[in-house]
């Protein structure tokens, strides 16, 4: 298999001069992928963009697999993102193989909308990031629907009342990602939420677009969705002690305001959402005593 960063160019034909990169982790080489593949092959985008798999992936046979996608959807490059098995690292690697000077970010299990790309390309303006909507009806899985707030619940989403955006359905200027250093892969989850804060310390504005929808997928089955809403609340706790809100407040520990509600809004209420409020809050009790107890070995609070 040959890579972009190792020799010259696969056989899916693409723009020697992009003005969007739409950067695409991808852990393995399934049908999902090629569903979206399609979609972004598809997409009514009148200007020059290239799409770019950061394969995350070190399994030959799934590099070889993902490749072959490329071929069979007629559109994306791939790029070597593997020496770290993590989607935060695929971004990263993925963003700095891209050539464009806009970056949007999607997954390769979603499917795009055919207008997602012009839509969230033209709500990108200078000194401003853009999140788009995730459609979570469109492949919803039967029997899930009430047991999570909206991801976009017709705005950004938020962490303690500040704003960011989800790393699937989002545009930025490659410039402001690469002052950001990208995102940070010391955080278990949640790492979209530092970057969005990130970009706001920059100054940068962040700034919803209902026209870009991507059709999301959650996982399924219950012990699935705690599983990971346990590592969410981990993660906001360590995005409190280390790197606190955009405003100045936590960062250094953070103490009690770690565990302070985020004030999601939940529509209708179920037990698998209780179930799911309380994984988050334990991984937020949790998280906060690590950070607290790693302070204190470092010096940082008594």
């Amino acid at each position: 298999m040959e890579h972009e960063s190792e020799s010259a160019s696969l056989s899916v034909p693409r723009p020697d001069d992009p003005e969007v990169s739409v950067v695409v982790p991808v852990g393995r080489a399934d049908a999902l992928l090629g569903v979206q593949l399609r979609a972004l092959a598809g997409q009514r985008f009148d200007r020059r963009f290239e799409v770019v798999l950061a394969c995350n992936s070190a399994d030959a046979r799934e590099q070889e697999a993902i490749e072959a996608a490329t071929v069979e959807a007629g559109v994306g490059r791939v790029v070597r993102a593997w020496d770290v098995r993590s989607a935060a690292y695929a971004r990263n690697e993925g963003a700095a193989a891209a050539r464009a000077p806009v970056l949007a970010f999607c997954d390769g299990d979603d499917i795009a909308e055919p207008g997602w790309l012009a839509a969230i390309v033209d709500a990108l303006e200078p000194g401003t990031a853009i999140g788009g909507h995730l459609d979570e009806d469109s492949l919803s899985v039967p029997g899930q629907e009430n047991w999570r707030p909206p991801a976009t619940p017709g705005v950004l989403p938020t962490f303690m009342g500040h704003p960011y955006l989800v790393s699937a359905n989002m545009a930025c200027w490659r410039d402001d990602f690469v002052a950001t250093g990208g995102f940070d892969l010391s955080l278990v989850r949640c790492e979209d939420i530092a970057f969005g804060f990130a970009l706001s310390r920059l100054g940068v504005e962040l700034r919803y677009c209902a026209d870009a929808v991507v059709a999301y997928r959650h996982r399924e089955g219950l012990r699935s969705m705690l599983e990971q809403h346990y590592l969410y609340g981990q993660g906001m706790a360590q995005v409190l002690a280390r790197i606190g809100l955009p405003d100045g407040e936590g960062g250094t520990g953070a103490g009690l305001s770690a565990l302070k509600p985020n004030g999601q809004k939940v529509d209708q209420w179920s037990v698998p959402q209780v179930l799911r409020k309380g994984a988050l809050g334990v991984g937020r009790v949790v998280g906060t005593a690590q950070e607290k107890v790693a302070a204190r070995r470092s010096g940082g609070v008594r």
